[in-house]
């Protein structure tokens, strides 16, 4: 019997009656499976001697375990319906040169059951030799109440299998009494019945470690035609795709609506959940990797987020300045919905602004991979702390706004990163973060009004004299067609900086939101981000202005933090003295502490009480991104890129070190008391 395909259940074209009739056909043939499991499988009998098996082998199924507890004949053995086969001790480990550790076959030697190397109960198609797989707990508790549901209570054999998986154990041995004295639980763990808090790990035995072996490649199973096209795979870690379709995503979106037929169209929006564990991100059919900027390559990318998947056509490009020529490149990747890529594709994450196009951050020369994400966060908590409306940067246009236009749109004026994990062509690329970029609309910065303005510092640039028309030190993100407006905004701007202390007092409210230039002020004093400003030079950063007056400084680009040289070759304890104020009459930054001093140490004071700035802080950000990366997963890592220029520089303790003593430093600056 051949199992009905995807498109049979969730085709353009697929009627009611259509998806009906599919399923009966599937479920029949899990009716059929289930009755040639059982007769199959046989069962398990122990007696006391031979003598007493020999009096009732008549009643024993072929392909029974039978076990003789006393005699010269004790022992276990396999009855094939004429012969009694002493077993072999390591019967578990017979099939360890495929993906299984043990198989259960009928009587024509087709694998009808197996058990294999993750500790998955896997059952076979005789026609398609598909593997469907049986014993992920959840997934079987949902199939049972899924069945109930569509009133499939008559398929009792299938129910009544399902009803087992409530067990933890897949198999169970006994003695002659009864008396269970061996497991292996679903797991993947032998555990003894006399000894049940002694746990036995399988990929603990020496002789198993060539099974679990590291491998670039991330499918553990292909399913591949006569041409060796891939139809489906299984991954490593437990996504089941076939013919690019995420098998367990769509049960669960087909029990959504049980027995009617999805209507499917081209999709202009992707929304997926914040992931709370690691992005694995597959692209293929990608051709050789530019090694600098100006190349666009094409492809097809799987996306997983926390068991949401979306597939699509993707382009890519290298992506940064200096970055660009690390081994390991920074990844612009832009969503199409159509191969001839005319159709852009927005993703959504959670409460993010969808893009269509996001970053993946190779972080070269961190080699915690922490960084820049860890960073980004601590700025929105910053954000997060303030008190009144707008709290936001990127909320500030919508005051006075109504209706549609005073609608939130998820901008948040810095970029959010997740950790990922990249494979392309089925090869291991790398670790890194996954998320959103500098983008125009993710500062809620219209496209071309005059006097909103977004400027990217890509070189280095004096904030107190910024070039007026034709820039070559900095991107005009936003307006796309600047006029005079645009130009007088940022020569009026130049003019402020330049005042003499009083004037620039007074001018202050003016030109600076007080908010943002005090927070972000604290925010680069604490993290020491020397690739972003020092003194009065600023590379990397956003800077934006809503109305031509007013502008605002945004970070960005913040791997070099917490004592990391830019390139990554260094660690310095740089923990003392300001990263902003010089002390000159020309220094931008000692002028906003002189005009804003007793607001700025207030304000350090509530950062350092409701320990945003702290070391207790910087460790739950850092170990929350750690964590969503594997040991395995940076041993890939390492295997894939062995020499890192940070490597053996620096650690999470290292950061917690120099955190704790830029505190030091800080408090005193700021005149902080607890």
């Amino acid at each position: 019997m051949t199992v009905p395909s995807d498109y049979d259940f969730i085709g353009n074209t697929i009627t009611e009656s259509q998806f009906k009739n599919a399923l009966t056909v599937l479920l029949n043939h899990i009716r059929q499976m289930s009755l040639d499991l059982v007769e199959a499988q046989g069962g398990n009998y122990s007696y006391a001697t031979m003598a007493l098996f020999d009096a009732d082998k008549i009643n024993v199924p072929a392909n029974s375990t039978v076990r003789i507890a006393r005699g010269d004949d004790a022992g276990l053995y396999v009855w094939d319906g004429t012969n009694l086969i002493l077993a072999k001790e390591s019967i578990f480990f017979e099939g360890s040169n495929s993906e299984n550790l043990f198989e259960w076959k009928d009587n024509a030697g087709n694998v009808v059951l197996a058990l294999n190397k993750k500790g998955q109960l896997v059952s076979y198609d005789e026609d398609t030799k598909r593997s469907i797989l049986l014993t992920n707990q959840e997934d079987i508790k949902e199939l049972k109440k899924f069945a109930d549901e569509l009133n499939l209570n008559n398929i009792r054999v299938l129910l009544k299998l399902i009803e087992t998986s409530d067990s933890s154990d897949l198999y169970t041995f006994e003695d002659s009494d009864g008396n269970i004295v061996l497991r292996l639980t679903k797991s993947g763990m032998l555990r003894s019945g006399q000894i049940d808090g002694l746990h036995n790990a399988v990929d603990a035995l020496e002789y198993l470690k060539k099974l679990t072996k590291q491998s670039y490649d991330s499918k553990l199973i292909r399913f591949e035609d006569a041409e060796k096209n891939i139809l489906g795979y299984v991954d490593k870690f437990g996504n089941w795709v076939f013919n690019g379709v995420d098998i367990l995503n769509e049960i669960t979106e087909l029990k959504k609506f049980k027995n009617k037929a999805q209507t499917v169209t081209a999709l202009k929006q992707i929304a997926v959940k914040a992931p709370e564990s690691i992005i694995q991100i597959y692209l293929t059919d990608i051709p050789a990797l530019p090694d600098a900027k100006g190349t666009v390559i094409s492809g097809k990318g799987e996306f997983h987020f926390d068991g949401q998947s979306f597939n699509c056509f993707v382009k890519m490009e290298v992506q940064g300045a200096s970055s660009a020529s690390y081994a390991k490149k920074n990844w612009n990747i832009s969503f199409f919905s159509d191969q001839a890529l005319t159709k852009a594709l927005n993703v959504k994450i959670g409460d993010l602004l969808p893009h269509d196009e996001l970053v993946f951050k190779s972080n070269w020369i961190d080699h915690t991979n922490i960084r820049n994400a860890m960073c980004y966060r601590l700025w929105e908590q910053f954000a997060a702390s303030r008190t009144g409306y707008p709290r936001l940067e990127t909320e500030k246009p919508y005051i006075g706004k109504t209706g549609q236009d005073a609608l939130q749109n998820g901008a948040n004026g810095v970029p959010r990163l997740y950790s990922a994990m990249l494979y392309i062509n089925d090869e291991f690329y790398g670790i890194g973060s996954f998320g959103t970029a500098k983008k125009r609309s993710n500062y809620n910065i219209a496209k071309n009004k005059p006097k909103e303005i977004h400027i990217g510092m890509d070189g280095w640039n004096d904030i107190t004299n910024l070039e007026v028309t034709n820039p070559t030190l900095y991107e005009l993100k936003a307006p796309s067609n600047p006029t005079a407006d645009t130009w007088a905004a940022i020569s009026n701007w130049n003019a402020f900086t330049q005042l003499s202390d009083a004037n620039f007092a007074a001018q202050a409210n003016v030109y600076l939101d007080k908010q943002n230039a005090i927070d972000f002020m604290l925010f680069a004093e604490f993290v020491r981000c020397t690739d972003v400003v020092g003194g009065n030079a600023a590379k990397n950063l956003q800077f934006i202005s809503y109305d031509g007056k007013k502008f605002m400084f945004m970070p960005y680009d913040m791997d070099t933090v917490f004592g990391l040289e830019w390139t990554g070759a260094a660690v310095y304890d740089n923990t003392t003295g300001s990263q902003l104020v010089w002390n000159s009459s020309g220094s931008f930054w000692r002028k906003v502490k002189v005009t804003y001093n007793t607001d700025i140490e207030a304000r350090y004071k509530q950062l350092r009480d409701l320990k945003i700035i702290s070391v207790e802080n910087t460790y739950n950000l850092s170990t929350d991104l750690f964590l969503k990366y594997s040991r395995d997963v940076y041993d890939l890592e390492l295997a894939r890129w062995p020499v890192r220029p940070s490597l053996n520089i620096t650690s999470l303790e290292q950061i917690l070190t120099w955190t704790k003593k830029r505190i030091a430093f800080l408090d005193t600056y700021f005149n902080y008391t607890a």
